[in-house]
């Protein structure tokens, strides 16, 4: 079936690996269009003669114009920071939104609609505590305003699917990683190198990451599936303990982690204190409660279902990845 692939947030950290893998796979230039926000840089993108549809995916004549002549669509566009003060300010992006997208492709035969949900709907592991193994059936919990529209997003795309037959996927990646992204991992690189990090506990603790390359090809083998509809856990081959995180982190960039660790109490005593100093000054901290438990909580997802249905095999180890990512960074003298 001939047509356009539409990607919203292009121009992103994961939409930018995406339109590398498929520009790799010789899908041709010009069957991309890249739906990317308004004045944001294009700076993650080859220098490519690409189909570009600048706007607001809240517009709703700006997304009908990029879904025109459309077979495929992954949607990544979205709000997907936790600082938000209402759940209006997710929804609107991330439901109405993906509303608009939806509405775009009744009545076009569309091959999937690949949506981009987030663990985060299953909750924040912060506010769940240990999350040990969980898969695909596992209640959804979410725990912030982000998740709650990534679920009330999923919900949208799925009645799309009973409504009219959308074929769709959803996926939900755990922690990703990897060269261009500017949010949590690269937050850690900065401590690391700035020598501003120092270790809650002991560090035993495994967190469940992905490597960006590892997750947008499970994503295309998602897309390619037969399947008319399914929802996948994306995350590494393993989970990895947090001291070693820490540890490949700093390697990676040529640096050493102090030896010496908070006691878990002091830490979250010496996080309440300063959260309260960040209320009064309107300042974020760089240590509070919810920090503190995320670095010390552990939490891993099976991704059974994923390597069943459509044989997603992750295959960069978390030391491997960061190698690549450390070093990346340095290059582009992020850090």
């Amino acid at each position: 079936m001939k047509g356009k692939i539409l990607i919203t947030g292009a121009a992103g950290f994961i939409g930018s690996n995406l339109v590398d893998l498929l520009l790799q796979e010789k899908v041709p230039v010009n069957e991309l269009r890249l739906f990317v926000y308004n004045d944001e840089s294009l700076e993650n993108l080859p220098d490519l003669p690409f189909d570009i549809v600048r706007g607001d995916i809240r517009d709703k004549q700006t997304v009908n114009r990029a879904m025109d002549g459309v077979k495929t669509v992954y949607h990544l566009a979205a709000r997907i920071d936790f600082d938000g003060k209402t759940y209006e300010e997710y929804e609107d992006v991330n439901v109405e939104g993906t509303q608009n997208l939806l509405d775009a492709c009744r009545g076009k035969k569309i091959q999937k609609f690949v949506f981009f949900s987030s663990i985060g709907v299953f909750g924040m592991p912060a506010d769940t505590g240990d999350i040990l193994g969980w898969d695909e059936t596992h209640p959804k919990t979410y725990t912030n305003f982000y998740g709650r529209s990534k679920w009330e997003g999923e919900q949208r795309v799925m009645k799309a699917h009973k409504q009219w037959g959308l074929p769709y996927v959803i996926v939900r990646p755990a922690s990703v990683y990897g060269p261009r992204e500017k949010g949590p991992t690269l937050a850690l690189y900065k401590a690391i190198k700035h020598h501003a990090f120092a270790m809650i506990g002991g560090g035993k603790n495994v967190m469940h990451y992905v490597y960006v390359k590892d997750l947008v090809r499970g994503v295309r083998q998602a897309q390619l599936s037969k399947k008319t509809l399914g929802n996948y856990i994306l995350a590494g081959a393993e989970p990895t303990q947090f001291r070693d995180v820490v540890r490949y982190v700093a390697e990676s960039i040529n640096e050493h982690v102090p030896p010496w660790h908070i006691p878990v109490p002091a830490a979250l005593v010496l996080g309440y204190g300063l959260g309260a100093v960040g209320r009064a000054t309107g300042i974020k901290p760089p240590l509070f409660p919810s920090r503190v438990r995320t670095m010390t909580t552990s939490y891993y997802y099976s991704i059974e279902k994923a390597k069943r249905e459509i044989h997603y095999h992750p295959e960069t180890s978390f030391q491997q990845g960061t190698r690549v990512t450390g070093a990346w960074y340095l290059e582009h003298h992020s850090l």
